[in-house]
């Protein structure tokens, strides 16, 4: 299918979870860091990081969309408000493939038109715990459908997540558990083997200096059970009351080693290629009253570029937010 291609294509490794296009499921700001869930106001990554939002002290509405690939279409919506001294959120994430050819078991084709869709709905709870810890915890479930033999393929999955600054007021720290779950029924009507959704673990280091104000510079290590451990860098700049800039890069440690191999020792493998598949990101968020727009582009070498926009409204907040 185009979507599980797609999402397979983003890990060297990938094959031993279920329902791995739920990577895709970030918000504008998210994707403009390359996927690091950096703590804030938004709700662009509490799918990896439930406590990323747990300092939200106000109602905020979401709604955005991605595109990636022709004939994918995706769309996301959010709402958070205060509750019982936290914030408590849902979010809904829905994709469609497209259409795709039907092929049979000897890569025939059935004459047939599939529709492949999934979906995702997370409910999370995020508390601060004094002014240097916050935690969170998330429920997700997931669908994916196919369009075979009217079959869906539903799963269910825990995030949990902390974040805290045990020294200096200029680092803070995020630790998180995404997607401690199983598939619970089959794709298909004779599927009966259900592995673990994609879990992922996961730590953020925010580094804000004195100056110039406003700049933050994040370092993000994952290690997902199906892949390579992920390392993420990515800076956030606030400008102005207006305007937010932000930007990443990702890699991993097998294209590290293959970098260090080729560049630096001067040595290549014609039997072994090195991976090259650079993954920059950029975005920036502009900022008019209770409302804000965010833009994240990410570019791949071996798949097309991501757009990203999501619509924010802080229905609540005080005047100069």
């Amino acid at each position: 299918m185009t979507l599980a291609a797609a999402a397979c294509a983003q890990y060297s490794d990938a094959g031993s979870a279920e329902f791995v296009f739920m990577r895709n499921f970030l918000g504008a700001r998210a994707l403009g860091l390359s996927g690091i869930p950096a703590p804030g106001t938004d709700l662009s990554g509490i799918g990896l990081q439930p406590a990323s939002f747990a300092r939200l002290a106000y109602t905020r509405a979401e709604i955005g969309s991605r595109i990636q690939m022709s004939g994918v279409e995706q769309g996301e919506a959010s709402y958070a408000a205060p509750y019982r001294g936290g914030s408590l959120a849902g979010r809904l994430d829905y994709q469609s493939s497209g259409e795709v050819e039907g092929l049979d078991a000897t890569g025939e084709s059935t004459g047939k038109t599939l529709r492949p869709q999934e979906m995702l709905l997370d409910i999370a709870f995020a508390e601060p715990l004094g002014d240097r810890l916050a935690w969170g915890v998330g429920v997700k479930v997931v669908e994916e459908n196919l369009d075979i033999d009217n079959s869906q393929a539903w799963g269910a999955a825990v995030d949990l997540g902390a974040v805290f600054q045990p020294g200096s007021r200029q680092l803070l720290y995020s630790l998180y558990i995404a997607n401690l779950g199983t598939k619970l029924t089959g794709t298909t009507s004779t599927e009966r083997n259900f592995g673990p959704m994609p879990l992922t673990f996961g730590l953020t280091t925010r580094y804000t200096p004195a100056e110039p104000r406003g700049l933050s510079l994040l370092v993000d290590v994952q290690k997902p059970i199906d892949n390579e451990v992920m390392v993420r860098l990515g800076f956030e700049h606030r400008v102005n009351e207006w305007v937010d800039l932000r930007g990443g890069f990702r890699t991993d440690v097998q294209e590290l080693g293959d970098a260090f191999r080729v560049h630096i020792l001067q040595r290549t493998d014609p039997d072994n290629p090195a991976l090259n598949d650079e993954r920059w990101s950029l975005g920036a968020t502009v900022h008019a009253g209770q409302f804000s727009l965010s833009y994240g582009f990410q570019w791949w070498q071996l798949l097309n570029a991501v757009h990203c926009i999501t619509l924010s409204w802080d229905i609540d907040a005080p005047s100069g937010t």
